[in-house]
C-alpha cells in the first residue's frame, strides 16, 4: 500500500508542486481588448525557479517572468503558466481570465457662428455602459461632461480629443479636426459723408472675400463688390448682408441723409508745364485734409493713387508722364471738423 502512494505523488507534484513548497500563481492588470496586459509571475518556491512558459489561450506564448500580451477579441481565455525549478521539475497553473470589449469612442461637433461648438457624444459599447468622458479642446480647456459646449477664442481649425471609459475600466479615444465658425464682420465706411453733385456713396466692405449683398430701400443694387456707387438724392436706407464660406451671415443697416456743404471745384483742364515752374493737380488747401486721391485714365485704369494731401504731377505710378486725354479723379477729403466729402469728377490732361 505504501509503495502505490509513493508512485502517485511524483505525478501530482509535477503539476501542482504545493506539497513540495512550490505554489504557482500569477497576476495581471487589465481586462480589455487592444490594451497591453501586464502579466507577472508571483509563484513561491523553496527552490529557485529558472524558467517560465506562458500560454495565453489565443495562440500566443512567452518565456519571460513578466510578459505583456494584447488580446484582439473579447472572451474567456485559459492562461497557463508553467515554471521549472533548478531541480528540473516543472509545475503549472491554469486560470480563466475574462477580456472585455472596449468602447468605441466617437463624437459629432455642431459649430455655431459665435465660435461656440456643441459636442454630442456618440460613443457606444457592446456590453458595459460608458461612464466617463474626458474632453480636450486643444486650447488648454477640458470638460468631463457627456455632451459639452465650448466657445473657442480663435477662429481656426483645432484638434479636439475625446477619451471614454466604460464601467469595466476599458477605454478608447478619438481625435477630430473641428472648424470654428465666426460671423463675418459687416461695416460701412460712410461716416459723416457729404454728397457731391452728382451724388454717390463709396462703401468699403470689410469682407472682400465673402459673399456680399447690398440693398437700398429693400432693392438689391449690387452683389459681391467692396465698392458701391449710388445716387441717393433723398434719405435712404442701405443694408449690407454678408455670408462667409462657413455659412455664417450678418447684416448692418445704415441711414443716408444727403446734404450739401463745402465742395472744392477742381479745374476741368490740367496742363503739365515743361518749364521749371512746378504744376500739379489736386487740393491744396490748409483747411482740408485729403485722405485719398485716385486718378483714372480713359480705360478706367488707376494711374495714380496718393493720400495725405499729395498732389498729382501728371505722372503714373512708374514715374512716366501720362498720355494726353480725358481723366477721372476720385477724392476723399474732410475739413478740420472731420466732416467728410467724397467727390468725383473729370478733366482734360495735356502736356507739352
Amino acid at each position: 500500500m505504501n509503495f502505490k502512494i509513493h508512485k502517485v505523488l511524483p505525478f501530482l507534484l509535477l503539476f501542482t508542486g504545493s506539497l513540495f513548497g512550490v505554489n504557482v500563481n500569477f497576476q495581471y492588470n487589465n481586462h480589455c481588448i487592444n490594451n497591453i496586459i501586464f502579466f507577472k509571475d508571483i509563484s513561491t518556491s523553496k527552490t529557485k525557479i529558472i524558467t517560465w512558459f506562458w500560454e495565453f489561450g489565443d495562440g500566443g506564448v512567452a518565456n519571460e517572468i513578466a510578459p505583456v500580451h494584447v488580446y484582439s477579441e473579447p472572451g474567456n481565455y485559459k492562461v497557463k503558466l508553467t515554471v521549472k525549478t533548478e531541480k528540473g521539475v516543472s509545475y503549472s497553473l491554469k486560470k480563466y481570465i475574462l477580456i472585455n470589449a472596449a468602447p468605441f469612442a466617437f463624437f459629432y461637433p455642431n459649430a455655431k457662428c459665435d465660435q461656440t461648438v456643441g459636442f454630442t457624444d456618440n460613443s457606444f459599447t457592446k456590453s458595459a455602459q460608458v461612464t466617463q468622458w474626458i474632453w480636450n479642446f486643444g486650447d488648454e480647456n477640458y470638460s468631463l461632461e457627456k455632451n459639452p459646449s465650448h466657445r473657442f477664442q480663435n477662429t481656426k481649425k483645432t484638434k479636439v480629443h475625446l477619451k471614454v471609459k466604460d464601467q469595466n475600466g476599458c477605454v478608447d479615444s478619438i481625435s477630430q479636426i473641428v472648424t470654428i465658425k465666426k460671423k463675418p464682420k459687416v461695416g460701412f465706411d460712410i461716416k459723416n459723408v457729404l454728397l457731391s453733385n452728382p451724388t454717390f456713396i463709396k462703401l468699403k466692405s470689410h469682407n472682400i472675400k465673402d459673399s456680399i449683398t447690398y440693398l437700398m430701400n429693400n432693392e438689391i443694387i449690387k452683389k459681391g463688390s467692396p465698392l458701391l456707387m449710388a445716387n441717393p438724392y433723398k434719405s435712404s436706407l442701405i443694408k449690407q448682408k454678408v455670408k462667409n464660406n462657413m455659412g455664417c451671415t450678418d447684416s448692418l443697416t445704415a441711414f443716408i441723409f444727403p446734404k450739401e456743404d463745402f465742395q472744392i471745384k477742381l479745374p476741368a483742364y490740367f496742363q503739365l508745364k515743361s518749364n521749371k515752374n512746378s504744376s500739379s493737380f489736386g487740393i491744396n488747401n490748409p483747411d482740408l485734409v485729403v485722405k485719398e486721391m485716385s486718378i483714372f485714365n480713359e480705360d478706367g485704369k488707376e494711374v495714380f493713387y496718393a493720400c495725405n494731401n499729395t498732389l498729382w504731377n501728371g505722372k503714373d505710378k512708374k514715374g512716366v508722364v501720362c498720355a494726353n486725354g480725358n481723366y477721372t479723379y476720385l477724392l476723399d477729403y474732410e475739413n478740420l471738423k472731420e466732416i467728410r466729402v467724397i467727390q468725383k469728377g473729370s478733366f482734360i490732361f495735356k502736356h507739352d
